[in-house]
């Protein structure tokens, strides 16, 4: 059984608890667990390509009680975070995947229905030959 797997099982112990002596002693096996992980920490800066997936990954490192931070001057999409190599790559990246990957497809799901709600006709664009004109417009988001 994997790392994950026991957390799994340990968070279900803290839900699940009938009284609060059972839920302190699941919440203390969860806090043991992850410091035995906690080998070497290392420094590792996450970036990612929207705030919408920097806030499911700070998520998924509060959840587990890592604090999240980012230097002066790095993009607001960049976010460190100072782990274990063994505590990211087999808990918090694989639960960060999965769900940003459910997120990407919820997203494209709505953008879809969306246009389809603005434009029912063919998505394609013309494609013409010739010269760019001067008139030419770049919208900023």
């Amino acid at each position: 059984m994997n790392i994950q797997e026991k957390i799994a099982k340990i968070e279900a112990l803290i839900a699940g608890a009938t009284t609060r002596g059972e839920k302190e002693a699941a919440k203390e096996a969860k806090k043991r667990l992850l410091k035995k992980k906690s080998d070497r920490v290392v420094e590792y800066a996450v970036r990612v390509d929207s705030h919408w997936k920097k806030k499911l990954f700070v998520a998924f490192c509060r959840k587990h009680g890592l604090q999240t931070y980012r230097y002066r001057r790095q993009k607001h999409t960049t976010t460190m975070v100072r782990v274990s190599p063994t505590f990211m790559n087999e808990v918090i990246w694989p639960e960060y995947k999965k769900y940003g990957d459910m997120f990407e497809a919820l997203a494209k799901e709505i953008f879809e229905e969306l246009i389809g709600k603005i434009y029912h006709g063919d998505e394609a664009e013309m494609v013409i030959a010739g010269e760019i004109g001067s008139s030419e417009i770049t919208i900023g988001m």
